[in-house]
Parts: C-alpha cells; sequence; structure tokens
C-alpha cells in the first residue's frame, strides 16, 4: 500500500548523522495516539547517548487509559512531557523542562571551567506530528510553517529562544514503513499524505484497525468491525446506504462514502491504535 520516503526525508537523515555533534538534546515529538508507530528508532542511532527530551503530542486525543506504559518505556531513555501543544499550559511545561536542561548542562561546564552557551536542540518527528507548532509556541512567534498537511516543513531552521536554540527539521517517516498497518495508523494521524496512497486499500487497512481497536466506534455509525475485504467493502455500502449517497440512476458512491469515513476516522478521539512495548514483547 504504502512506497512513501521522499528524498528530503533522506537527505535530512544524512544531515543529522553529520551534525549530532553540534546538538546538546534531541527533542522527539510523538503524536500520542500512535507513541511507537509516530517514533523513528533510528533516531536513537543518531542521538547516541546525547539526551532525550519525549514530547506525547495530541495528548486531547489519545486514549490516557493506555498511556502510562507507553510513558514507561520512553523514561527509561529520556525525560517525558504529555501535553498538547495548543493548549494554555504546553509553552510553561516544556520551557522548564528545557531551561532545567541548560541548567544541568552549565553545572556541569562550570565545574569544567567552561562557559555555557545556549542549549543546542534539535527538533525531530514524523510529518504532521507538530514540530512547527512546538517551534512556534516555544518562540512566541509564527517562525515555522504549519499545516495539517505532511511534509509542510521542507528546510532547517534555527530559532533563538534564550538559553536554548532549536532547530526544525523535515518530518521524518521510517526508512521503510514495515507493514501495511504501521501504514494506516501513519496515515490515519495525517503524517501521510492520503493522495499518495491507494484509497481502495487505505480504508480497508484503517477500517480494520478500528475493528480491532476500538469497533464500539463502528458500531455507533451503524456498522459491524470486519477485517476480510468482502466484509469490509459490504459495511461501506451499507454506510453510503444509510447516508443517502448515490450516484446517478441510484449507484451508491462508495468513493464518497469511503472518503466520509477516512475523515470520521481521523476525527476520532480517545484512541491509542499501538500496544507497548511490554506488550510486543508477550506476544
Amino acid at each position: 500500500m504504502i512506497h512513501w520516503f521522499p528524498g528530503h526525508m533522506a537527505k535530512e537523515f544524512k544531515s543529522l548523522k553529520e551534525k549530532q555533534k553540534l546538538f546538546d538534546l534531541f527533542i522527539i515529538i510523538l503524536d500520542s495516539r500512535i507513541p511507537v508507530s509516530s517514533f523513528n528508532p533510528e533516531i536513537y542511532k543518531i542521538a547516541n547517548n546525547k539526551p532525550i527530551l519525549f514530547i506525547f503530542n495530541k495528548s486531547d486525543k489519545t486514549d490516557k487509559s493506555k498511556l502510562d506504559e507507553f510513558i514507561k518505556q520512553y523514561e527509561k531513555r529520556g525525560k517525558v512531557i504529555i501535553t498538547n501543544l495548543k493548549s494554555k499550559t504546553a509553552y510553561n511545561k516544556i520551557n522548564s523542562a528545557l531551561n532545567s536542561c541548560f541548567l544541568e548542562l552549565k553545572k556541569k561546564n562550570q565545574a569544567k571551567g567552561k562557559l555555557t552557551p545556549s542549549l543546542k536542540c534539535v527538533v525531530v518527528g514524523v510529518p504532521n506530528v507538530g514540530k512547527s507548532t512546538f517551534i512556534n509556541l516555544m518562540a512566541k512567534s509564527k517562525v515555522a510553517k504549519v499545516g495539517a498537511i505532511a511534509g509542510i516543513t521542507r528546510s532547517e531552521q534555527w530559532i533563538n529562544c534564550k538559553n536554548y536554540l532549536l532547530l526544525d527539521t523535515p518530518g521524518l517517516l521510517m526508512p521503510k514503513i514495515e507493514n501495511d498497518q504501521v501504514g494506516a495508523k501513519l496515515a490515519i494521524v495525517g503524517s501521510i499524505r492520503q493522495e499518495a496512497l491507494n484509497q481502495n486499500e487505505l480504508i480497508q487497512e484503517i477500517y480494520r484497525l478500528v475493528s480491532n481497536y476500538y469497533p464500539d466506534r463502528l458500531t455507533k455509525i451503524n456498522l459491524e468491525p470486519a477485517f476480510e475485504e468482502i466484509d469490509i467493502l459490504n459495511n461501506i455500502a451499507k454506510y453510503a446506504s444509510d447516508n443517502n449517497l448515490l450516484l446517478k440512476n441510484s449507484v451508491l458512491d462508495t468513493n464518497k462514502a469511503t472518503n466520509m469515513l477516512i475523515s470520521y476516522f481521523k476525527n476520532l478521539d480517545n484512541v491509542i491504535y499501538d500496544i507497548s512495548l511490554n506488550e510486543e514483547d508477550n506476544e
């Protein structure tokens, strides 16, 4: 279904590896609805032993009852902040954490008799996860482009925030999306451009995803959980019929039904589509 790794992303991976020594802190932004699938494990290799701050964004949309296990896993490697970057409390929470990192570095440098310049932080994450929103929030200015479409940021830019400097980067997907289910998870949160995908295959994967994790969201709109292609297509046809989506000669408009369902799934709240790393180990 998905073969999408734009050239600017490959170039950015290479650039990050080359600049690794410049950074004091890696800020990794995750989508709280897919805290595993929105993380690019290649970043660990690039960061090496450098400090990491994980920001679980879009916490207003996640299933908080399932979030703790993910938080515990990431806390083994760095600090974790749970927030909605558009909330009123986000700035103070993150600014406090970044200033704390700066003071830690300053203390180490003072012990060595060295001066401490601004903390150099690189901001990374998959497309549309909130990197530019984060940059604008911390800069208190619209210095980075923001959009609901994956791939808005195409170039690097340093932003001065007094005690710390932030380097914005283009969204980084995994070099290889392991399976269509992971691709569907990235698509459902907007990290992959919908037009880059086969819509028929996409709706089937997303339908299976919701059937598996939140079947009640389907029964809420009078559909049934389904995993086989024929059953999913029958449910789409039913949705078209129930909503009077018709073409000429009373033919069901399943394309419109598909687009409406994808939109419905993308806007669901209180969801997590991943299982924790601990659960994966037990399977």
